[in-house]
């Protein structure tokens, strides 16, 4: 289901090297569920999006918006959004949210 070899998942699981962005969300669906912990944080929120849709930062900015280098910044704790790009962060994980309340109707 995964697609990669079981030396591999041994060493996810040994910590010796992390998944890439694109295997996330196979594990998840492997695993059956999310691991990340919710959060209040629009940013740290945005980040968990990312890596649960094996999404790299260009394809995140494009879709919501924002600069890949100021997304990538925000992400490492290096500086905070502007108002117009937070805005556009928040107006994106809320249509995220309302796309995911139809889906569960």
């Amino acid at each position: 289901m995964l697609e990669v070899s079981e030396q591999t998942v041994t060493n996810w699981e040994l910590s010796y090297n992390e998944p890439e962005i694109s295997y996330i969300p196979r594990i998840i669906e492997f695993i059956g569920y999310c691991p990340y912990l919710p959060t209040h944080s629009p940013i740290a929120r945005l980040e968990m999006i990312r890596q649960a849709l094996g999404l790299s930062y260009r394809e995140l900015a494009k879709k919501v918006g924002v600069d890949e280098s100021s997304l990538i910044r925000y992400s490492r704790g290096k500086g905070k959004p502007a108002r117009k790009p937070l805005a556009k962060i928040v107006a994106f994980l809320k249509l995220l949210q309302a796309q995911n309340e139809t889906w569960r109707q």
